[in-house]
């Protein structure tokens, strides 16, 4: 079992197969109503999430059921990745994939990336996790802050800042995401 801020995360088993389980947790500090309200919005708008990043061919958890304030949701089995080279680019190119279908994700760092491996010894690929804080935006400010989010959580060994952006160019807007991350970028170093 994981616990987050928002979510108490554990498996399951359904009909025989290994599955995730995400139940939003009652917060005492809202208003009852208030907090009923917010944790049903939440869950079904991340499985909205989760279903349209499917659609726009990002690799994620596949949604079983949705019930008020659990989603069920097939596992994803792997390991975090290390984000070097390969693995960032396909990272940048998932979060183009994510904004091209206007998906903002709202923690887009290695922590919500699962690098799978074919247990035929295939190629490992890279799955999203954690749609908790994500919602649907054509808006500039908030793709930039995904690129930024993920830029602030990777170290940059061998050139993997540089290999996620490059990643991330196959967003046909990405010239404009960075324009506004340079300004982001700005803002932050003046406001530390």
């Amino acid at each position: 079992m994981m616990r987050g801020a928002e979510a108490v995360v554990r498996s399951g088993s359904l009909l025989g197969k290994k599955v995730a389980i995400k139940e939003r947790i009652a917060k005492s500090y809202r208003l009852g109503r208030l907090d009923v309200k917010l944790r049903k919005d939440r869950t079904r708008c991340e499985a909205r999430l989760l279903n349209k990043a499917k659609i726009a061919g990002v690799s994620c958890p596949t949604v079983l059921e949705v019930e008020e304030f659990r989603i069920t949701m097939g596992f994803v089995e792997g390991k975090r990745p290390q984000m070097m080279g390969k693995e960032a680019r396909e990272a940048g190119a998932i979060l183009a994939k994510l904004h091209s279908a206007d998906i903002i994700h709202g923690d887009y760092t290695p922590a919500n990336l699962i690098t799978r491996h074919d247990p035929k010894g295939g190629k490992s690929a890279l799955s999203v996790i954690d749609f908790g804080l994500g919602f649907i935006s054509n808006d500039v400010e908030d793709k930039a802050t995904d690129v930024f989010t993920m830029l602030q959580a990777v170290k940059d060994i061998d050139g993997a800042k540089k290999a996620f952006l490059d990643g991330y160019r196959a967003y046909p807007k990405s010239a404009v995401v960075m324009t506004r991350l340079g300004q982001i970028e700005k803002r932050v170093r003046y406001a530390i």
